[in-house]
């Protein structure tokens, strides 16, 4: 048994044997472009060359050559020049190499064995890839040939797939330039739509800020006239950044109007005078839940809604998960609008609370996204809600006449880049006596 078990070994070994020999002993056909300096041997090795399968075509090397060379596309130039003076020689080299559509063209030199010096200059001076010696052995030719035959074809390979690279980052900045297009397009639709010049609300001031943190951002505000006597305002924060987020803000404040005739949500049709009535914030927040599914739209967004009667001051609002705003009192006191709500278009079971509180004069309302809390201090650490607060104060202290929203956008403009889309709205309440 074990005998039978070496021979099917010594079987298998002499298989794989013959199998590398002939693998070796075949050779990549590729095409040899003879030159004769002295054609002495030409005939020989062309035969030789053939007989290995090569394509092989000869001829006497003179100026007009090179057109030929770049007519028959050669893979290997074997230049012969048994018996001719070695400037002949290097003449000839020096042209092929100076003719850019000639010098990757791996070139091959016959040359005498004993002439040691030549060879290393042609070498030296990169005029040659290799040389032959000659009297020429069969085998080394045949060895050399077939090296650079395949150096030649894995540079080739070379060149496609640097070609194939080239046109990949071509396309990739032709595709780049065209989403800049389209963001750049989308970032000035949703620059549009922000307020730039904030409408007269009788008995209140707002003052704002909006730096997005790229070209396009998720953050849209509105502020607008429900009826002559309450003033809608909302703050939106879509999840993520780029065109799917502006392009549902872009949505959201298309839908957000005071305009019965459009379907709006914040108002309702009545059978009696003046024919409609003001939505509540919580119904308001409630609808959005349910129109902007997460299933639908595979984003989510953060807002707060208020609706103010700029008479008596009676503010209420409801807040989808929005940062809770400042109440900053008259006296330096800041409450904040923490009645409770979960993100829109989670649709979760649980109804968004409405709050309710009462204006004084003078008080100040600031609304604000995200953005605030990834602003760096002096020390480049993020300031969280609390240091929020104590600048708040600060500030307050200083100078009760200037808007807040003056200090936060110089701290913003001190920022090397903003992390997140920055909104801020500051609302001051001066009913007239």
């Amino acid at each position: 048994m074990q005998n039978s078990s070496n021979h099917v070994t010594l079987k298998l070994t002499y298989t794989k044997l013959t199998i590398a020999i002939r693998k070796e002993n075949q050779m990549k056909a590729g095409k040899i472009l003879i030159l004769e300096i002295n054609n002495d041997d030409a005939q020989l090795n062309k035969q030789r060359l053939r007989s290995w399968g090569h394509e092989v075509v000869q001829y006497k090397y003179d100026q007009s050559t090179h057109y030929q060379i770049i007519a028959e596309k050669p893979d290997i130039i074997f230049l012969q020049s048994q018996g001719a003076v070695f400037y002949d020689v290097l003449k000839c080299c020096q042209d092929l190499k100076m003719n850019i559509r000639v010098k990757d063209i791996p070139l091959l030199v016959q040359i005498s064995s004993d002439d040691y010096l030549n060879k290393r200059e042609l070498l030296y001076l990169e005029l040659v890839e290799d040389c032959i010696t000659e009297p020429i052995v069969p085998a080394e030719l045949k060895a050399k040939v077939s090296n650079w035959l395949e150096h030649a074809a894995l540079k080739e390979r070379l060149r496609q797939s640097h070609q194939a690279l080239e046109e990949s980052i071509q396309k990739v900045n032709r595709q780049r330039s065209e989403i800049d297009h389209h963001l750049t397009m989308a970032a000035r639709i949703q620059e549009s739509l922000i307020p730039k010049n904030i409408i007269q609300v009788p008995r209140c001031s707002f003052y704002s800020i909006f730096q997005p943190s790229g070209k396009v951002g998720g953050d849209i505000y509105d502020i607008f006239m429900l009826d002559h006597e309450h003033v809608g305002l909302y703050m939106v924060d879509v999840m993520g950044h780029g065109v799917a987020s502006s392009m549902i803000a872009v949505a959201l404040s298309e839908l957000m109007v005071p305009d019965v005739s459009r379907g709006t949500p914040l108002k309702k049709e009545v059978d009696h005078p003046p024919y409609y009535e003001i939505v509540s914030p919580g119904n308001v927040i409630q609808y959005l839940n349910k129109r902007f599914s997460f299933s639908k739209y595979q984003h989510y967004f953060t807002i707060f809604y208020m609706v103010l009667n700029t008479h008596t001051g009676l503010l209420r609002y409801c807040r989808g998960a929005h940062p809770e705003p400042l109440l900053i009192r008259n006296d330096h006191t800041i409450e904040t609008l923490n009645a409770y709500g979960t993100p829109i278009g989670f649709e979760f079971s649980q109804e968004h609370e409405e709050g309710k509180v009462q204006l004084n004069p003078g008080d100040r309302l600031l609304i604000y996204s995200d953005g605030l809390l990834e602003l760096e201090d002096e020390k480049r650490q993020l300031i969280d809600y609390d240091e929020v607060i104590n600048r708040v104060k600060n500030y307050q202290k200083s100078d009760t006449r200037r808007p807040l929203t003056l200090f936060f956008k110089k701290m913003a403009d001190n920022q090397k880049s903003l992390k997140d889309d920055l909104t801020l709205v500051e609302m001051v309440w001066e009913p007239t006596e």
